[in-house]
């Protein structure tokens, strides 16, 4: 259980550091707004495609990825914490910091995706709304 807390903990580590060095490139095409005549919104829609290709979608991916790996052992613990609890006499149960650790870890890395996808939809709306070929 400790290698599994230990990869875990690195994958969001490295996942985060990602998350954190693309920030500023997707963060600075949600923040452009629309130009009145389509065509000076050329080079922006250009270099969103770029970031969302390079940066946002393997993020994205990588995050969704990640999450789904760690998720069935999480539940697992859950569940059996559960029905350790509801079973056992309080006095009787024992603390596992490590499975504690690794849901933990779960928990973050399920908040990470959740804020990521959000960012990608966002992105997304941008991206329609500086498109050169829009309506």
């Amino acid at each position: 259980m400790s290698d599994l807390i230990s990869a875990s903990s690195l994958l969001l580590a490295i996942l985060t550091t990602l998350f954190g060095t693309y920030y500023s490139s997707i963060n600075e095409i949600l923040n452009l707004e629309p130009n009145n005549f389509k065509d000076d919104d050329k080079a922006n829609y250009a270099m969103a495609k770029i970031i969302l290709k390079t940066k946002l979608i393997p993020l994205l991916l990588s995050s969704i990825f990640l999450t789904a790996i760690f998720i069935p052992k999480a539940i697992e613990l859950v569940i059996t914490s559960y029905n350790n609890v509801s079973t056992v006499k309080f006095e009787k149960i024992k603390y596992d910091t490590i499975s504690t650790s690794y849901i933990a870890v779960t928990i973050f890395m399920i908040s990470l995706t959740i804020n990521i996808i959000i960012i990608a939809s966002k992105f997304y709306r941008k991206m329609k709304s500086i498109n050169p070929n829009r309506n």
